[in-house]
């Protein structure tokens, strides 16, 4: 009898992993669960940055944490950073580890994991495979540009360097020259956006280029989940008031400063409204400042409890203009709430069949306070829309365990040779 032994993988994500994680760091901690508990022909090991420690899932799978070479916070003249990278070129102990699996998979193609594996590989003839997760261009052009108003100002210095100099769209041009490098290095990629599948396939040919389906934990996210009594109780809503759930980083690459706006605008019309921003950063105290007691800032709020607020709530905003899929979008179709997205984000078009879930807003706080007061006012196109979304997540949502066997599994394989 000939006994075959599983696809060694080390997918590689650099930033920190902790409660306050957001969805890239979730996704990989879901796919990894998703494997332990399955019976793939697979030995995974996924890499985050942070202090050293290994938590095994089960014996083919393990989260691994490796202590960054130069963080990002050690550069203390920035005024924010939305979430800590390894500036480092290269991470001498994840290259010690490295040539002991079969594949290594990247989930971006910037910092010293992404820089480390591209080194290992050719040098040890190890496939390499990348995933697109976030779309580091775009958000490099929006923080270069609050990074030098936050240092320099709006106007003088700071206007001459964004408006005169350009350094934001340099430093977007930057990241998309070197997303070019890292898929040169590449065997195959995963994506999800067209505009990603275009350039993958100039780079790679079209037979490297493979979709990823929309996934989410269906027990934690689904309508059966709500509770609005609770919610109401635990955030201080008032019973009555049409609530707007916001989740991800308080900061302006997630336009968080638009809704703030757009909520003014409605409470300036005495409308019934109310707010819950989950998660942290600096709009926090702009938050409580400008809504009073129409907004609750919980900070990070534990998914458990965020599927309840998403079965409960009446519409989920995001505001972002900047996605490549947004996770938070997939939970809340799960768990039958509306939602609204920006119309420059593109989310739109990547989920077509979502589109009675949805209603899609052209940008700005003008048409933000048009769309969601419009929202408050009809709870009968809001129960549309419910019941829209609930029949999306059933026919077109995958779960962890179907992406990892279908989609990334064989993409592996393919790479390997198998």
């Amino acid at each position: 009898m000939t006994h075959f032994r599983p696809l060694r993988v080390a997918a590689l994500v650099d930033l920190p992993r902790s409660k306050l994680s957001g969805g890239h760091v979730r996704g990989w901690e879901y796919r990894a669960k998703a494997v332990a508990a399955s019976d793939m022909p697979l030995d995974l090991t996924v890499y985050f940055s942070g202090p050293e420690n290994t938590e095994v899932l089960a014996p083919h799978v393990r989260l691994r944490q490796l202590p960054p070479v130069f963080s990002t916070k050690h550069l203390t003249f920035m005024p924010y950073v939305p979430d800590h990278t390894d500036l480092a070129p290269y991470h001498p102990a994840l290259a010690k580890e490295l040539p002991a699996f079969d594949i290594i998979h990247t989930t971006d193609a910037y910092f010293a994991f992404a820089r480390t594996a591209e080194r290992v590989a050719q040098k040890k003839k190890i496939p390499l495979v990348t995933s697109f997760h976030t779309d580091t261009p775009s958000y490099s052009r929006v923080f270069t540009r609050k990074m030098i108003e936050s240092l320099f100002g709006k106007k003088g210095l700071g206007r001459f360097l964004n408006e005169t100099c350009r350094l934001p769209e340099k430093e977007e041009q930057s990241k998309l020259k070197r997303l070019r490098k890292h898929l040169a290095c590449c065997r195959e990629a995963l994506v999800i956006r067209p505009e990603d599948r275009a350039l993958v396939e100039k780079i790679l040919g079209p037979e490297h280029a493979h979709s990823m389906r929309t996934v989410v934990d269906k027990q934690r996210f689904n309508p059966n989940r709500a509770d609005r009594a609770r919610i109401e109780s635990e955030f201080k809503v008032p019973p009555g008031r049409f609530l707007v759930l916001f989740v991800g980083r308080l900061d302006e690459g997630k336009n968080i400063y638009t809704l703030i706006e757009a909520m003014e605008k409605l409470i300036g019309r005495n409308m019934p409204v109310h707010l819950i921003a989950a998660g942290v950063g600096p709009a926090d105290k702009n938050l409580t400042k400008s809504l009073g007691d129409h907004v609750s800032v919980p900070g990070f709020v534990e998914p458990d409890m965020l599927g309840c607020i998403m079965a409960s709530g009446d519409v989920l905003a995001l505001v972002s203009e900047i996605e490549i899929r947004s996770l938070i979008v997939t939970e809340a179709l799960a768990s039958g709430m509306p939602v609204a997205v920006s119309a420059k984000s593109g989310i739109a078009d990547l989920i077509p069949e979502a589109r009675e879930g949805l209603r899609i807003v052209t940008g700005g706080a003008d048409a933000w306070a048009e769309a969601l007061g419009e929202l408050a006012a009809n709870p009968a196109q809001r129960a549309t829309m419910r019941q829209a979304a609930a029949r999306y997540a059933q026919s077109h949502i995958a779960i962890w365990e179907e992406i990892m066997r279908d989609e990334f599994l064989k993409v592996w394989q393919k790479a390997a040779g198998k």
